[in-house]
């Protein structure tokens, strides 16, 4: 009985392994979740510009402590192709994959809608 055993423990000593490795990976992510829990504090940058990963273009942040109590606006700018009719945020992901040749600016939401263009379904404010 004890040589069965042992001997069924030698063929899955693998899984035994794997089921012990995941508990114990678990239980630490668990604990590591639980610490991750307290609030996230945004506080002010200060920087001026923000320069998109994929490109080069910046998009302006204009910093207006006097007027609005230290709160930063962000460019909201459009930007729109040449060959459709969406506009897109220059944040949007949309933005960043069209060609800097067939990029045409706005300089808000409004110019764009009464131009004819719609908001891109990926894009949002």
């Amino acid at each position: 009985m004890l040589s069965e055993l042992t001997e069924t423990i030698k063929k899955n000593i693998f899984l035994i392994i794997l089921i012990i490795l995941v508990s114990l990976l678990s239980f630490q992510l668990g604990r590591i979740s639980k610490t991750a829990s307290q609030p996230i504090k945004i506080e002010k940058a200060s920087v001026q510009e923000i320069f998109t990963e994929s490109q080069n273009s910046k998009i302006k942040v204009q910093s207006s402590d006097s007027e609005s109590g230290g709160v930063e606006r962000i460019d909201f700018r459009v930007v729109v192709s040449k060959n459709s009719n969406k506009y897109h945020f220059l944040w949007c992901s949309g933005a960043k994959r069209i060609k800097e040749e067939n990029k045409i600016y706005f300089n808000s939401e409004e110019e764009a809608i009464s131009a004819g263009y719609t908001l891109a379904g990926n894009c949002s404010k």
